[in-house]
């Protein structure tokens, strides 16, 4: 949600060249948390063999991980989070056949497990496998990775716009399905189409205003729209409905540091670290209001903990190269980024944060294939400030 902030903030350090940039924390993964579903917390017994891979990943041994991991799942075929995991690292490394042999193994046993086929369907997609993704992806619904991974595949199959007036055709013969508005919130979202995926989502809450997954989802639509005070009162109304929801407890937290109330937002992210022992996005929303207050040591801590729980998102990787950036530690910043890119190679923001520290630095030619590399991100807001930083290089290089 702060992204915009981050970029203004990091063009202007690669402009100034002169000192650290004014003191503002890198963007909250909370703008790409999925919002209605959250899995459960590892099982004591597979703890600490998760723990051990997750901090291999983060020190950027991802064999080892691997290593430690294979024959645990091996011999537990049904541990999701253990397998998932481990499909992950494969699919990073990659070797998309052991990724796919261990989803599917996943899946034999858990057939209804719709993050893995949505993991599958991902695979299918780098492969150009469309049938066989478009089928995983389907089977992954109501996940927000499936729906994102069908308005991808729809858009590389050339028929994204079908899709999209089959699905508006859908909502108008249908005009009191929530499933299929849902749909519709969700493609739109996908494609950064933020005001129609309010309009879908805002139908699904007047629908049946006692989902809470319906009201996180407009919440997280109007902070995009800059109407933080009404997404705080659907929060508000979520959690009287279930206090013990993460998605809404966290994201109210967000909502109130986007309004510069680090004090209200604080207790919210620690009750959400009592539901969720690792939540990632409470961390690095931490880690944000200790940045803010100039305790940037601290914030590290909470980034790295969050790196922890969860290697293989790219968040707390900006919000730490963004840190050390700040403060002129530009190895440090770079080693960040590139650990990001090594488990999240396609994001966007990563390549435009670390094409930043090579400018800064003189590191023309590197920065200048790195900004380029950010071009490729599905975030608009990414790729403008890319094109504007490209444009500023000097030429020759």
């Amino acid at each position: 949600m702060r992204l915009m902030y981050l970029l203004a903030v990091a063009a202007a350090f690669a402009v100034a060249q002169t000192g650290p940039a004014v003191a503002a924390p890198p963007p909250s993964p909370a703008t790409s948390t999925p919002q209605a579903e959250i899995d459960a917390p590892p099982i004591p017994d597979n703890a600490a063999i998760l723990d051990a891979a997750r901090a291999k990943v983060v020190a950027g041994d991802t064999k080892g991980a691997i290593d430690g991991l294979a024959p645990y799942v091996a011999a537990h075929p049904g541990d999701v989070a253990a397998g998932r995991l481990l499909g992950d690292l494969y699919f990073r490394v990659p070797d998309f056949a052991k990724a796919e042999k261990t989803w599917k193994a996943l899946l034999a046993v858990k057939p209804a497990d719709r993050e893995t086929h949505s993991r599958l369907g991902a695979l299918y997609a780098v492969q150009d496998r469309v049938a066989d993704s478009m089928i995983e992806f389907q089977a992954s619904l109501p996940s927000r990775q499936g729906y994102a991974g069908l308005v991808m595949i729809h858009k590389r199959n050339g028929d994204l716009q079908q899709y999209i007036a089959g699905l508006q055709y859908d909502v108008e013969r249908n005009p009191f399905d929530v499933a299929k508005w849902s749909e519709l919130g969700q493609a739109q979202r996908a494609l950064h189409h933020t005001e129609l995926s309010f309009d879908a989502f805002n139908r699904v809450a007047i629908i049946r205003p006692t989902s809470c997954s319906a009201r996180v989802d407009v919440a997280y639509a109007l902070v995009d729209l800059g109407r933080i005070d009404a997404a705080i009162t659907h929060l508000k109304a979520c959690i009287a409905i279930d206090a013990n929801y993460y998605p809404a407890v966290v994201n109210l937290g967000e909502a109130y540091i986007e309004k510069g109330d680090d004090d209200t937002a604080r207790p919210l992210l620690d009750r959400a670290l009592t539901l969720r022992r690792e939540g990632t996005e409470a961390l690095v929303d931490i880690g944000y209001i200790y940045d803010s207050r100039g305790d940037w040591k601290t914030a590290i801590g909470y980034y790295n903990r969050s790196m922890l729980s969860d290697p293989l998102r790219p968040e707390a990787y900006i919000d730490l190269g963004f840190d050390y950036n700040e403060h002129r530690l530009f190895p440090l910043a770079e080693a960040a980024y590139l650990k990001g890119l090594a488990v999240s190679n396609d994001d966007g923001r990563l390549h435009y944060m670390l094409a930043v520290t090579y400018n800064v630095q003189g590191k023309i030619a590197l920065a200048r294939d790195q900004y380029e590399r950010a071009l490729a991100s599905e975030e608009p807001r990414v790729v403008r400030a890319a094109q504007a930083e490209l444009a500023l290089l000097p030429p020759g290089h």
